[in-house]
């Protein structure tokens, strides 16, 4: 049967994702323009090394895991610097597809990110789930922009503690 494409960056991985102004990056879906629509493909998934609040029943750190990958997919640690790389100028349209059942990629799927990552400027929109998720991890970001999100603008879970600004969600009229 067919699979959507996601695009996964592992612990220790980075993704280098650096436009301009004049010229961003656009990570999009493969049908030609007026065939687009959400969901057509998964999203960004970036899986770091940075604390989440995730523990074991004595209090011990636990890696987070995404399930429906059927390789790598687990996240967090100990190093708050962690860096996943750059996105700056980015776009990310028509994603968000479900990996299993009540798990969808998000737009941008942060997960034990650090605060050594660049996220600015990053505008996610036509998302049939989350625009932006951030599971546990320190990265800060800013000049981030939801559009017409399928569920969330922006969610968070297992204890993100970055810095976030200029934040904006323009939902579906």
């Amino acid at each position: 049967h067919d699979t959507k494409a996601a695009l996964v960056v592992q612990p220790g991985g980075r993704l280098i994702a650096d436009g301009r102004r004049d010229a961003p990056i656009v990570f999009t879906s493969q049908l030609p323009e007026g065939q687009r629509k959400p969901g057509d493909w998964g999203g960004i998934i970036l899986l770091g090394n940075a604390p989440t609040n995730l523990r074991d029943a004595v209090g011990a750190p636990l890696h987070g895991s995404v399930e429906g990958l059927t390789h790598g997919g687990k996240y967090g640690g100990t190093d708050p610097d962690d860096d996943s790389g750059i996105l700056r100028f980015v776009r990310i349209e028509y994603s968000g597809t479900q990996i299993a059942p009540n798990n969808e990629i998000n737009g941008l799927t942060l997960a034990g990110v650090g605060r050594k990552t660049v996220l600015d400027h990053i505008l996610v929109r036509h998302t049939a789930d989350d625009c932006f998720e951030f599971f546990g991890g320190t990265v800060n970001g800013k000049h981030l922009v939801c559009q017409r999100n399928g569920d969330d603008g922006f969610d968070w879970d297992y204890g993100y503690t970055g810095k976030l600004q200029f934040l904006i969600v323009q939902e579906d009229p």
